[in-house]
């Protein structure tokens, strides 16, 4: 099975940016990897450059909301079809996810190479994000926008005295929840969450659950 609502367009992003690469006068092209999130140097192989995605905001549809009922045989992409019976549903609720995507570079060439990179992934027309659906049976092609670009480098104090060029990206993706699982999510009345985590490097000690 796939991937639902916010999920399936996570893993969608980050795999729309798995084949950016670098290269300069002393090494041949690599790859540059994807963060969800900045990387802990704890946990986490901390080589530059490399890119974060971090999901900054759900803002409602309102502008492109329809009403009414659907049918189909499959509830969406969601359940395998079976011959003869066919599912009747509610005109999914109409999202916008707002992703904040950063690039990490230490070497000038490196950061033209990633800005370059990331405004051919985030078009300001025409961008779109191929997302599979639960089954993984069906692809479909969500609108993508630039909303917005800045350019955050840093110098001396706030990195150690090295360089550190950042570029940060705002795209939003529309997307969809079905009632239904609008519905679920509403009724939870509780979430349980491990008090520790069973991914501690070697040499380190987590902090009890007590710790402020």
């Amino acid at each position: 099975m796939g991937n639902p609502f916010i999920i399936a367009e996570d893993l969608a992003l980050k795999t729309h940016l798995a084949d950016i690469t670098v290269s300069d006068d002393n090494a041949s092209p690599r790859s540059v990897k994807t963060w969800f999130g900045y990387p802990d140097i704890e946990i986490r192989d901390q080589t530059f450059p490399f890119i974060t995605i971090d999901l900054i905001d759900i803002m409602a549809g309102n502008d492109r909301q329809t009403y009414g009922y659907l049918k189909d045989d499959d509830y969406q992409g969601t359940i395998t079809p079976v011959e003869g019976y066919s599912y009747e549903y509610l005109v999914p609720v109409a999202y916008d996810l707002v992703y904040q995507v950063t690039t990490y570079a230490r070497h000038p060439r490196h950061d033209r190479a990633l800005m370059y990179q990331l405004l051919n992934k985030f078009p300001s027309k025409y961008g779109y994000l191929i997302v599979p659906n639960e089954l993984g049976t069906e692809n479909s092609s969500r609108s993508m926008f630039l909303d917005g670009f800045v350019k955050r480098d840093a110098v001396s104090g706030e990195t150690g005295a090295r360089r550190l060029l950042r570029n940060v990206f705002t795209v939003r993706v529309v997307s969809q929840m079905s009632p239904q699982t609008a519905e679920a999510i509403k009724n939870v009345d509780y979430v349980t969450i491990n008090t520790t985590t069973s991914s501690i490097p070697s040499g380190y000690i987590p902090l009890p659950p007590s710790v402020n």
